[in-house]
């Protein structure tokens, strides 16, 4: 059996083409989310619009709408966290330390989600009224718009216990 050997020179560059993959990929997204939102905004007879800021903020969505919920997440998340990304991108590229650098961007992804999810307060009381079973299901086979943002605020939850156990 072959001995499989990752210098860090390498593992540092497999991290960095993965983030950079992943920025390009969010900001691909946005205008098909935009998109996809003015959409739905034209069938429920609200106004269109191209432009971001007349579109309703997320404080305003509530669970009845997973859909839009989810795409205005979505399109918040593909606004912020491509700058987050660049600058560990930057990070690794100046030869920080790989698990530093890396639980460093872990905590600010953290941070921008739990901001963009912080106003769907009625998603996290409906997480206490939810089974163990469910919720290992929403984890593991999210179906529908309205897990996502489920598995998403799991997600927040789950790192600020983390957080809490590590004294933070």
């Amino acid at each position: 059996m072959e001995e499989l050997y990752i210098n860090e020179s390498n593992e540092r560059v497999q991290i960095i083409e993965k983030m950079l993959t992943y920025k390009i990929s969010l900001e691909n997204s946005h205008g098909d989310l935009v998109e996809e939102l003015n959409k739905h905004y034209n069938q429920i007879n609200k106004s269109s619009t191209d432009d971001l800021n007349g579109f309703i903020d997320v404080e305003h969505v509530s669970y009845e709408n997973p859909y839009e919920a989810y795409l205005i997440t979505q399109i918040k998340i593909v606004e912020f966290l491509p700058h987050v990304i660049a600058e560990y991108i930057h990070k690794l590229n100046v030869g920080e330390d790989i698990d530093q650098v890396l639980e460093l961007f872990e905590l600010d992804v953290f941070h921008v989600k739990r901001d963009i999810y912080s106003d769907l307060s009625e998603w996290e009381i409906l997480l206490d009224h939810i089974t163990e079973e469910r919720i290992s299901e929403i984890i593991c086979n999210p179906k529908g718009h309205g897990d996502l943002i489920l598995k998403e605020i799991i997600w927040i939850k789950k790192y600020e216990e983390k957080l809490l156990k590590k004294g933070t």
